[in-house]
């Protein structure tokens, strides 16, 4: 199908899981006056998009959460500052994003707290600008525009990764960009709406109505995963595909491909569209959806105030965590869910230091970083050669990571109970999942 024109591509990033406690992230929320200084973001699954942030089985995010599709969002009934979204962090993180989804780039929402305090959102999309006065309870392409973006916004596992949008929308457009060439997957939904939907054109679905497929750029059959965010293994994501796992967008029924002009492929075949102007799912038409690419190397970002567990591949479906509840790391059931286990990763120039949640003050240490050396703890020291990590993203397929000593380049390495630096061998022992999860007091 020959694309109708060629609009504005947006590139975009994606963070993860906000922590209880925390304060506002400033990528993507300012108080009045402060500055808006990263294009970094990203919206978590937990606090934001699930059952006690804003996305349920029974409960849309304009049922309980002080935000209404009757209202324009500036209006006090349209986002309360008493209830629901604006009176956390979490929320208003959710706030954060659903702004930028629906306002233009030149455009704000300025929204208080329960305490009065004043915060400002910035808009980025503009594929819903007419919300911030005005009601659309019954524009279905409006709500369905913003849950498809939301989702594509959703990343659990709490690593900042850049991605590129494509879409039917004018706002957004259709094209491809050769820094990103794997197509992750393509979100659809409605999740704005709880109940019924068949007034929006969608009889027999109730929402709220939360889906994507698979792209072919990060296939791997019915196993495929795309860590943090899509696929049967992902922590906590609000969506599902509802053409089985691992089914690709490209292979579900009725699926309407869109291409455009000068399309990059990189062996010179084009094998998949830019996106999809239609997708069924319930046997009804989404019209909506929002496609998205990735880079497969990517400089990895990760969030001072968020905690996050590490374990190697090797785990398999019972992951052992790194724990540092004693001098010597070792391993712990992921199920365990320990406070030791709970880590913070800082930068420390081009590289990054690893230290337990509730001892700060002491860093993972390789010791002289040399084949088999012990992972300890240790209290951190600026320039000790031990302490500072390098941290790589292993490829498009499985959103793992190498983590090496940066001194020496010898890599993270789990067996059994302990962990050591070894000489890198590809080992599924070697390749670490990174997995922000909630804070444990």
């Amino acid at each position: 199908m020959a694309a109708a024109h060629m609009s504005k591509i947006l590139t975009v990033a994606l963070l993860g899981v906000a922590l209880a406690g925390c304060g506002d992230p400033p990528e993507t929320v300012t108080r009045t006056g402060g500055a808006y200084t990263s294009a970094w973001n990203g919206l978590s699954s937990i606090n934001g998009l699930t059952a006690t942030n804003g996305l349920s089985s029974i409960n849309g995010l304009s049922s309980i959460n002080g935000l209404s599709s009757i209202n324009g969002l500036s209006s006090i009934n349209g986002l309360s500052s008493s209830t629901g979204l604006m009176t956390t962090p979490a929320g208003r993180r959710t706030v954060g994003y659903l702004v930028r989804c629906a306002l233009n780039a030149n455009d704000s929402l300025s929204k208080q707290d329960q305490f009065g305090e004043t915060y400002n959102f910035s808009g980025a999309l503009g594929l819903c600008p007419q919300w911030k006065n005005g009601s659309v309870a019954g524009d279905s392409t409006c709500q369905e525009l913003i849950s498809a973006c939301l989702m594509a916004f959703v990343n659990t596992a709490g690593v900042h990764i850049p991605i590129w949008l494509d879409a039917s929308a004018s706002q957004i457009g259709w094209g491809l960009s050769s820094a990103y060439p794997f197509q992750e997957g393509t979100f659809f939904g409605n999740i704005i709406t709880t109940g019924s939907l068949a007034n929006t054109g969608k009889p027999g679905v109730w929402g709220p109505a939360a889906y994507y497929c698979d792209g072919d750029g990060f296939a791997t059959g019915s196993s495929g995963e795309v860590a943090g965010r899509l696929g049967a293994g992902s922590w906590n994501a609000p969506y599902r595909n509802p053409f089985g796992d691992g089914v690709l967008c490209k292979n579900s029924p009725r699926a309407v491909w869109q291409w455009s002009n000068g399309a990059y492929s990189s062996n010179g075949t084009r094998n998949d569209p830019d996106g999809y102007s239609t997708l069924y799912a319930n046997n009804v038409p989404w019209n909506n959806a929002i496609t998205v690419w990735r880079s497969g190397s990517y400089v990895p970002e990760f969030d001072s105030g968020y905690r996050y567990v590490m374990f190697a591949l090797s785990g398999g479906s019972s992951p052992m965590v790194l724990d540092t509840g004693s001098t010597l790391a070792q391993a712990q059931p992921i199920g365990s869910n320990l406070s030791t286990s709970r880590l913070s990763i800082a930068p420390a120039g081009a590289n990054w230091t690893i230290s337990p949640m509730n001892a700060p003050s002491t860093c993972l240490d390789a010791g002289e970083g040399s084949a088999n050396s012990p992972i300890t703890l240790q209290a951190c020291q600026a320039g000790d050669p031990g302490q500072p990590w390098t941290i790589t993203p292993h490829g498009n397929s499985y959103g793992a990571f190498t983590i090496a000593n940066a001194a020496s380049g010898n890599v993270l390495t789990q067996a059994g109970n302990a962990f050591s630096v070894q000489p890198y061998t590809g080992s599924s022992t070697q390749l670490f999942r990174i997995q922000a999860v909630l804070a444990v007091d």
